[in-house]
């Protein structure tokens, strides 16, 4: 008898550009969360100027920051994933 497993939990953090403001935020994320395997998405506050750290945790393991940036949609004018890395031992 097979068991079917629990897809296996990614999770990746990057950095954004152009957040401003609660709406901003509220953008990338609902773009970010109709990735396939994505079942969150946080925008938190940057150590720099103009850029936020961006935290994803999704159950597949082929998450990109091109990807990322490509489901920004219409609004990849507005906001960029400058980096995003599958962090390790989550």
């Amino acid at each position: 008898v097979l068991l079917s497993a629990k897809p296996a939990k990614h999770s990746y953090q990057g950095e954004v550009t152009g957040v401003v403001c609660q709406d901003c935020s509220d953008h990338v994320k609902t773009a970010l969360g109709k990735l396939p395997g994505v079942t969150s998405v946080k925008v938190l506050k940057g150590d720099k100027e103009g850029v936020n750290k961006l935290v994803i945790d999704s159950n597949s393991d082929k998450l990109t920051a091109e990807a990322a940036n490509k489901a920004l949609g219409e609004f990849a004018k507005d906001y960029a994933i400058t980096s995003l890395k599958e962090t390790k031992g989550s």
